[in-house]
């Protein structure tokens, strides 16, 4: 199935890769350069970027990032209003109503760093330049072929919580995060290279059997918080399924069904998963398919409310306390429960 951009191409939201800590950072560098994503490994910005990054632009929402902790009726959703998620890991599946229709399949994560340099992950003669806070691993061979190497945090994980190796998706690099050690009646699947190549995300899963034909489609880290996955069906006739991954640009494109025919001036558009059922796609007419469509469509209130966030001073810290301690204090007071995942913030000098 082809496939198809409307709109330019953006700049995304990525990770800093930070190599070097210069003593007297020069003017309007890290946190306050608004020309650049900010230094993400500091304390200050919890690990993302701290400014939204180049492609945002008035309502544009072809990679719009919507709040889960403030989640708002969808009484503009097709076919209705649809009911909020009865779990707090499916809002992110749900704040995509906000989002244009055409896009509802794409998340503007913080969870790809932007390295900055020529990368031959695949290689195993490549070592990466140094990078503050973090190790180096090595690749290594096993049964015949390549896994690429990763980096692991120099501090140890908060009380709690166990480290998640970042991964590639070819030359894409995901980073690594935390996540909680246990889960009632879920278990934790590690992540692994097929011969291929491919990843597989390291995901949780429910312990229960799940229903008959059907198969579970793994959730993703968005750099700030981890979206459960669902159950889908393993087959559907007349479509097959195509599977999710992260771009050079740090989104995430969820799976969905394409159908195996092809119309005559026609375009698919992706459905997904919303936090309770799957939103099926749709064929739209290419007359249709246009910049303009784009630039005519009125959000919803609500729609880049995602790109909002706490900052986090050295002053919110308890003596000797981690950074993460002040996100998962903030996760505990907005919804009672600690987080199921933190992203890794290296600590100052």
């Amino acid at each position: 199935m082809r496939r198809r951009d409307v709109g330019g191409r953006p700049s995304g939201a990525l990770r800093t890769f930070d190599s070097r800590r210069p003593a007297s950072p020069r003017p309007g560098a890290g946190r306050g350069n608004t020309g650049r994503p900010g230094n993400a490994g500091r304390p200050g910005n919890a690990g993302r970027p701290s400014v939204r990054p180049p492609h945002r632009s008035h309502n544009d929402v072809r990679y719009a990032r919507p709040s889960t902790r403030h989640l708002r009726p969808a009484r503009h959703a097709r076919g209705g209003a649809r009911p909020l998620p009865s779990r707090w890991s499916y809002r992110g599946y749900y704040s995509r109503w906000y989002c244009h229709p055409w896009y509802r399949y794409r998340y503007s994560t913080v969870a790809v760093v932007g390295l900055g340099f020529s990368v031959h992950a695949w290689h195993d003669w490549w070592i990466p330049p140094s990078r503050y806070g973090w190790n180096w691993t090595p690749g290594y061979w096993s049964y015949g072929y390549w896994h690429p190497g990763y980096w692991v945090p120099t501090r140890r994980a908060p009380v709690g919580y166990v480290y998640v190796p970042g991964w590639w998706d070819n030359d894409v690099y995901v980073d690594g995060y935390y996540r909680t050690e246990a889960r009632p009646d879920w278990e934790w699947v590690e992540g692994y290279y097929l011969d291929e190549g491919t990843y597989v995300r390291g995901h949780w899963i429910p312990t229960g059997a799940g229903p008959e034909g059907y198969t579970w489609e793994a959730g993703f880290w968005d750099g700030e918080e981890y979206v459960d996955g669902f159950w889908r069906p393993e087959f559907r006739t007349a479509y097959y399924w195509v599977s999710a991954f992260y771009d050079s640009d740090g989104i995430f494109h969820a799976g969905y069904w394409v159908p195996e025919e092809e119309r005559v001036s026609e375009e698919w558009i992706p459905g997904w998963f919303d936090g309770n059922e799957w939103v099926p796609g749709y064929w739209l007419h290419v007359s249709e398919l246009n910049d303009q469509a784009l630039q005519d469509y009125v959000a919803p209130e609500g729609y880049d409310d995602g790109w909002d966030f706490v900052e986090i001073t050295v002053e919110d810290l308890p003596a000797g306390s981690p950074p993460e301690t002040v996100i998962i204090e903030r996760h505990r007071d907005a919804t009672g429960r600690d987080p199921l995942a933190l992203p890794v913030i290296p600590e100052e000098d």
